[in-house]
């Protein structure tokens, strides 16, 4: 395998409790100790996952029921099970795990906006710290599958941003600028699709002197340890075996695949592929602790997630600095990566379940599988990578997550997140010094 390896806060956004209309008629209570009530449409829209999900018509017909909890009181107990989908708009709680360790969730903070469990089971146990008041929703907004649409809408309150609109219209007529992977890329992945050996690898990637040079450098590494050192390219191919190299092959093509002239968007360039990086490894770990996943092939997912956002910085590289604002390539990554990522990985031939990992990986409580998939440890990373972040408070409680909820006898627990970024610190510092040079 490549990577053998596993073994305060920013000041949080507010946002004021939304008032609550008590429009219940006894018989209309159907959960104990409920009433039914009206909340504001903007404020639904802020939970998530459901106002992402359910259009305005949608959140107006839900039926929505509300509890209050005095302090000290057990909210739910670890191990009962799931009825609603339950939000916090009151107060402050504590999520308590079986090792009497916990999370404090405050509904004046991000974290709020996230559902407190989402499993068939609570796998915590909920403490009301003071005073609380909770919403109840059905269930089964979170459990369904959701299908993410390779299509974009753009939402009607960016369509007066004229960066937006003007890469949105390319978007449309499928006319913006793709990255080309190099030759030996391409050459490579659609060789691998008719079988080909060692050999025949090993002389189309001699074609580019620096690859074959930057696979040299990896096999000669201390992660492989070679008895004597390689210094053939056949050799370093037969060492790393045909999939990792492919797969390496096609992460350092990406590295040098564009040419950026405004030193900000260079900027952007480099930092986004640092993250895809430190992605990519922390995958890997994931990959190898669940055993559900081939590593090798999550190696390359990481790396790949977020491919959607080089097309929206070339466009912006193509214009003068007083066109745009760096907030507006911020949006626009955020509302559209996700289809262009996708756009780019097909236009490059890639199979399905590569190619719609840009698509996969937008959403904490996407759920395509039953089953823990490539695109579940590809969204578990991205959530381990950004707890080491100083906004890691407006993170939602990685129980409620999907993917982990279908990780077997749950090797990872929260108490674990740090360490398995702390055990990978080594490794992720040795791909950045081949990924970044």
């Amino acid at each position: 395998m490549f990577w053998n390896f596993f073994k305060k806060k920013n000041k949080e956004s507010k946002k004021p409790a939304p008032e609550v209309k008590d429009n219940a008629k006894p018989a209309e209570k159907k959960l104990t100790g409920t009433q039914q009530v009206q909340l504001p449409i903007s404020f639904l829209q802020k939970l998530i996952p459901i106002g992402e999900r359910l259009n305005q018509q949608e959140l107006e017909q839900l039926s929505i029921y509300s509890a209050t909890f005095p302090a000290g009181s057990v909210i739910f107990n670890r191990g009962s099970e799931v009825e609603s989908l339950i939000y916090l708009i009151k107060g402050v709680a504590f999520l308590e795990s079986n090792t009497g360790s916990g999370q404090e969730i405050d509904a004046d903070t991000m974290r709020a906006l996230y559902p407190l469990s989402s499993d068939k089971l609570h796998h915590l146990t909920a403490i009301a710290k003071s005073d609380v008041t909770l919403i109840y929703l059905p269930i089964n907004l979170i459990q369904s599958h959701s299908k993410h649409a390779s299509s974009l809408n753009l939402p009607a309150h960016l369509k007066g941003n004229s960066f937006i609109k003007r890469f949105y219209t390319l978007y449309q007529q499928n006319n913006f600028e793709i990255p080309q992977l190099p030759d030996v890329a391409l050459k490579l992945r659609k060789a691998f699709q008719q079988d080909i050996g060692i050999a025949e690898a090993a002389k189309i990637i001699s074609r580019d002197p620096l690859i074959a040079a930057k696979l040299i450098q990896v096999v000669n590494s201390p992660i492989y340890h070679p008895l004597t050192p390689i210094t053939q390219c056949r050799d370093a191919v037969n060492r790393l075996g045909l999939t990792t190299t492919r797969n390496l092959v096609t992460a350092f093509s990406m590295k040098n695949m564009i040419r950026i002239k405004q030193p900000a968007i260079k900027k952007r360039v480099q930092e986004t592929w640092m993250q895809s990086v430190r992605i990519s490894c922390i995958s890997h770990t994931l990959a190898r602790v669940t055993g559900k996943v081939d590593p090798e092939e999550a190696l390359l997912a990481g790396l790949l997630h977020n491919i959607g956002v080089l097309p929206i910085l070339m466009f912006a590289d193509g214009l003068s600095e007083n066109e745009y604002q760096l907030s507006d390539i911020d949006i626009c990554i955020n509302e559209m990566q996700g289809p262009i990522g996708a756009l780019v990985l097909k236009n490059w031939e890639f199979p399905d379940n590569l190619k719609n990992i840009p698509l996969q990986t937008g959403n904490w409580f996407e759920n395509y599988s039953p089953k823990l998939d490539l695109n579940d440890v590809v969204l578990l990373a991205k959530f381990h990578h950004q707890i080491a972040k100083p906004n890691r408070a407006q993170l939602p409680l990685i129980s409620t997550l999907p993917a982990f909820q279908k990780l077997e006898h749950r090797p990872l627990t929260s108490e674990m997140s740090l360490q398995v970024l702390q055990d990978a610190k080594q490794e992720i510092a040795e791909a950045l010094k081949f990924f970044m040079n």
